[in-house]
């Protein structure tokens, strides 16, 4: 049977504006928020926040993959029998359906996990609710807080007793707040069980116990506000019914409220009366139809919300057409509702398209990140390993090197205070307690000549990185620029208070750097003009020793006051301070590669650091009271502290190569060690005094000494 063609025209026109505009509110926005690029607020936080979780991505990234795997294996398929290909495409069918459960199983389930501190919080607020609130003293508080608790995400739908004018039948006001409740549970028991997989709907027919208002459905978003929930309410008068859908979600978390346009049901009945229909039967099917909109809508918003919140979501009313033609009800009624949930879920197929390109992308991006991050670990620990490899190797060839001395050069008439060699390994010079500086040609060992000048004893000697200049610096308080090939002197500056105890010569610019006694500082020269450039102050005792890094950017200083200074040579800044063992630093030198520092101290120790952090790099003890082994100092403090007997002078020079140390003693030895692994490598022996000075040619095989025997040795290494 059906419904007189005009009735059922004018219900078609009533229905179909509220599914464009449930579609609108609830639906399109959700979906168009998904193309937005900004990091939403609100309540599409809980959105992003799912997708945003490496279970979400690993469960896409996994559904993806398996997609791509049944697309290739139904081309594979294509040129088969028609009865495999039936079979294995059906089977790549129900793989299909069971991923798409599970990927929703997990979104829901993530979804009560993200919403579980709300729910803690709501159920917290209850009491102060109930009590500032007469009108929930209508409701269940126990139902209420069941709703809040159950484990499982789904969506609330309520139904409220319509409200029935006193006007109206009795047939009305007897049957169909009656009916209502019983038949939309049983059809949504049938079509969207609780604890189905799909899309499951707790549904409470009796949670009002009168009928409701829009301020009512505002009212209970207060307390259920985490709970996604559609609410289903209309009152009737004695001509015509309102129907009224009240809706809050994920999505949309504020209340939505959207009313139906009246509908005349006396004017229905009039037109049954006409088709010979008595007054029992025409009331009921006019009940029927109020009952039968309110499953359309329950239907629509329950698939609305799932496919909001789920891509794989297949709604059920595109099933459910025939369940609407029966009885009086025309399946074109449902028409515009499946058509909007198509429309919805064509952009939501788009847009998940559009994710799953980006996830394939961000996650192809990983795997070459990751890839290029495992190659880079590789390469690292190859090129580790064979690091390791050359340093076992040099070791090894350093500990067979064999030093003996090979000349030893008399002249000076006092202790040899300082030594330094010129960049090409053919000169050296030579500074004297004897007031002198002697220049040597190292290739023959003769004396080339000796410059006079100073007054006092010369404490340091440095030459330039061109090999032109010698600066040198006396206890005389003078600095004392020559000529290194003719011996001539060039000019003189005034120096330190009391004495220069070290000059230095910055191998990238026209600076030079002296420090001295009573007056504690460090002062950097122009040497072309003899301009004071800057004084440095931080010291406080004695500065002995000053040097220049490689690339003259850095200026280290070891003083009495027991610390070393690192001082950024452009600005004077203080960099960092590294204190000693409360004894004096008598000597510094920095590595080639820039990275070492090197600090002779009083309590016969050489410390290596790291000149940029500052960090102790190793400790060795070679004092047989205390054993050879190499002592751990844990994590952030030294390896290696090389055990030695030092006295003031340049008593520390590290090769040009990097890979050996040696060290001056006032047991009249030098120490060669193995930078890179801090092993004593040999002791030379051949001195009768304390070694003041040790310079390494660049070559790395020839090693000057100086020592208070009043005689400079040339000392060779043998591979």
């Amino acid at each position: 049977m059906s419904l007189p063609r005009p009735v059922s025209d004018t219900l078609i026109e009533l229905l179909k504006p509220v599914a464009s505009e449930l579609g609108e509110r609830l639906g399109a926005n959700a979906v168009s928020e998904r193309y937005a690029e900004i990091e939403p607020s609100g309540s599409s936080a809980l959105n992003q926040q799912i997708k945003k979780d490496p279970r979400w991505i690993k469960a896409q990234m996994r559904y993806l993959q398996r997609q791509q795997a049944r697309e290739q294996e139904l081309i594979a398929i294509a040129g088969a029998e028609e009865r495999v290909k039936e079979e294995r495409a059906n089977r790549i069918k129900a793989q299909e359906v069971r991923d798409k459960r599970a990927i929703s199983r997990l979104c829901r389930d993530l979804m009560r996990e993200f919403q579980s501190e709300a729910i803690r919080v709501k159920l917290s607020e209850i009491q102060t609710i109930w009590d500032r609130d007469n009108w929930f003293s209508n409701l269940s508080r126990q139902e209420t807080e069941q709703i809040l608790q159950q484990q499982q995400h789904r969506l609330l739908l309520l139904v409220a007793p319509a409200k029935i004018s006193q006007d109206c039948p009795d047939s009305f006001r007897h049957n169909l707040n009656i009916e209502l409740p019983a038949k939309l549970r049983a059809f949504l028991n049938q079509h969207y069980p609780p604890h189905g997989d799909l899309c499951p709907v707790q549904f409470y027919g009796d949670y009002f116990k009168k009928s409701i208002s829009d301020i009512d459905v505002e009212r209970l978003q207060t307390v259920l506000s985490p709970v996604p929930t559609a609410i289903l309410y209309s009152d009737i008068s004695d001509y015509e019914v309102n129907f009224h859908v009240g809706f809050w979600g994920v999505i949309n978390q504020s209340v939505s409220l959207v009313a139906m346009q009246p509908w005349n049901w006396e004017e229905v009945y009039h037109q049954l009366e006409a088709e010979g229909k008595d007054r029992k039967l025409s009331l009921r099917i006019i009940r029927q139809i109020i009952v039968t909109i309110h499953k359309l809508l329950a239907a629509f918003l329950a698939d609305l919300y799932y496919l909001n919140i789920d891509f794989t979501h297949e709604p059920q009313l595109f099933n459910l057409e025939a369940e609407f033609a029966q009885e009086w009800f025309s399946k074109d009624w449902a028409k515009p509702y499946i058509e909007t949930l198509k429309e919805i879920q064509e952009q939501q197929r788009i847009v998940y398209k559009g994710e799953m390109r980006r996830l394939a992308l961000r996650e192809a991006k990983a795997r070459a990140e990751r890839q290029r991050l495992e190659e880079a670990e590789l390469k690292r620990r190859e090129e580790a390993e064979a690091a390791a490899k050359r340093v076992k190797e040099l070791a090894h060839k350093l500990k067979h090197q064999k030093w003996r001395c090979v000349y030893t050069l008399p002249g000076h008439s006092s202790f040899v205070n300082s030594l330094a060699i010129s960049p090409d390994g053919k000169i050296l010079a030579s500074g004297s307690w004897d007031k002198t500086i002697k220049i040597w040609d190292l290739e023959t060992t003769e004396l080339i000549g000796t410059l006079t000048g100073h007054s006092d004893r010369v404490n340091s000697v440095a030459i330039s990185y061109d090999g032109k200049m010698l600066v040198s610096g006396s206890s005389d308080e003078t600095i004392k620029f020559w000529n290194l090939h003719n011996g001539d002197l060039l000019c003189t500056f005034p120096g330190h208070s009391m004495e220069v105890n070290s000059v230095a010569i910055n191998p990238k610019r026209l600076v030079i750097a002296s420090c001295g006694g009573a007056d504690n500082t460090i002062k950097l020269w122009n040497w072309r003009s003899g301009e004071l450039l800057r004084t440095l102050r931080g010291h406080s005792d004695n500065v002995n020793s000053v040097v220049f890094s490689p690339d003259g950017k850095i200026l280290a200083s070891g003083s009495s006051d027991a610390t070393s200074k690192v001082w950024d040579v452009e600005s004077g800044k203080l960099l960092r301070t590294l204190s000693g063992l409360n004894v004096g630093v008598n000597s510094v030198a920095i590595a080639p590669d820039g990275q070492i520092l090197a600090s002779v101290s009083n309590d016969y120790t050489i410390k290596l650091r790291n000149l940029h952090t500052g960090s102790l790099l190793r400790i060795l003890n070679t004092n047989s009271g205390r054993g050879n082994g190499v002592t751990n100092l844990g994590t952030n403090e030294a390896v290696h502290i090389l055990q030695n007997y030092v006295s003031r002078g340049e008593s520390v020079a590290i090769s040009r190569d990097g890979l050996t140390l040696a060290s001056g003693c006032d047991d009249n030895t030098i120490n060669i060690w193995n930078l890179q692994t801090g092993e004593l490598l040999s002791t030379l022996k051949g001195h009768s005094g304390t070694v003041y000075s040790v310079a390494i040619a660049p070559s790395g095989n020839l090693l000057a000494s100086g020592s208070a025997d009043q005689t400079i040795k040339i000392w060779r290494c043998d591979s």
